[in-house]
């Protein structure tokens, strides 16, 4: 960086349990940051530590999270910015290890790998294979090239400076499926030799359960399907298929809807060619949704008797 960094944290957030937490992992850091600015997307008084350090903001109320980012920038003064989820905890020297590795410059990102913890599982750090500075990023992300990749460069381990986001900002990915994704798409094409840079050290715990936003149990599919048409009608059709049987299938899988699963296979062979993983993943989730049906009727048939 040509400046001193002044990092400003922001952390939208709909007012959950775990906003404490998080709120106290960015005040606990070794380069502490500048401010901590809490963006309220919904109503209630957050439970948030003591600290001359944390700014709140107040949104009108479910605007999403790209905005609740948009207007918690626009309302920080650092010249760099921290992203940070309201159930995600950073490791004390997160900051400190990202701002050593930033290139000079305005124009970077630097994000690091993170440990995934699902309950009653042991963490996994993600991604297996980090994404390499100049690596295109709708193929890292959405290609099926191994299992359990984490092909992931997730929000709470993102950092970039300030005039980035004011030339290219959050509120390009409003309304977006993929939010984060959406911008560094656009980040991307505004500057196609931009550096993102994933720090090889796990800096962030990524808390995986069954309320958190980013694993709905809903099926988005044909939003899905809608997205990958539109965002990535650039990109080659390996990306393209590999995304409509990944994650269209799985939103589809959690809701358990047989439509929804037909209906993503289907877009994943009109709109791409899916390699053999993808087409492997889309027939185990098949196999689970007709098995999770079959156990359905064997429960309904034996409430009967």
């Amino acid at each position: 960086m040509t400046a001193e960094p002044a990092v400003s944290v922001v952390i939208p957030t709909i007012g959950r349990d775990s906003l404490r937490t998080a709120v106290e992992s960015a005040l606990a850091q070794t380069s502490p940051p500048m401010e901590i600015i809490v963006v309220l997307d919904a109503d209630g008084d957050p439970d948030l530590p003591h600290s001359g350090t944390i700014k709140t903001v107040r949104t009108a109320g479910g605007v999403g999270p790209s905005l609740a980012k948009h207007l918690g920038i626009e309302a920080s003064s650092g010249n760099v910015i921290a992203l940070l989820d309201d159930d995600d905890v950073w490791r004390p020297g997160k900051l400190e290890r990202q701002l050593a590795a930033a290139p000079p410059g305005d124009r970077w990102v630097v994000s690091s790998r993170f440990f995934v913890h699902v309950e009653g599982q042991e963490p996994v750090i993600g991604p297996r294979v980090p994404i390499t500075r100049d690596e295109p990023i709708a193929p890292y992300l959405f290609e099926f090239r191994m299992r359990k990749a984490f092909n992931l460069v997730q929000t709470s381990t993102l950092l970039f400076p300030r005039a980035l986001v004011e030339q290219v900002p959050m509120s390009v990915a409003v309304g977006s499926i993929h939010d984060d994704p959406k911008w560094l798409i656009e980040v991307r094409r505004a500057f196609p030799d931009l550096p993102i840079i994933q720090v090889p050290e796990p800096l962030v715990d990524i808390m995986w359960t069954a309320v958190s936003v980013s694993r709905p149990g809903v099926d988005r599919s044909q939003e899905l399907i809608d997205w990958g048409i539109r965002e990535l009608a650039g990109d080659s059709k390996r990306v393209r298929g590999d995304y409509m049987l990944t994650s269209q299938v799985g939103s589809a899988l959690a809701a358990g809807s047989l439509t929804g699963v037909l209906r993503s296979i289907r877009a994943g062979v009109r709109y791409g060619r899916p390699g053999k993983l993808a087409w492997a993943s889309a027939a185990k989730s098949m196999l689970r949704l007709g098995q999770g049906r079959l156990r359905g009727i064997a429960a309904r048939g034996s409430g009967g008797l």
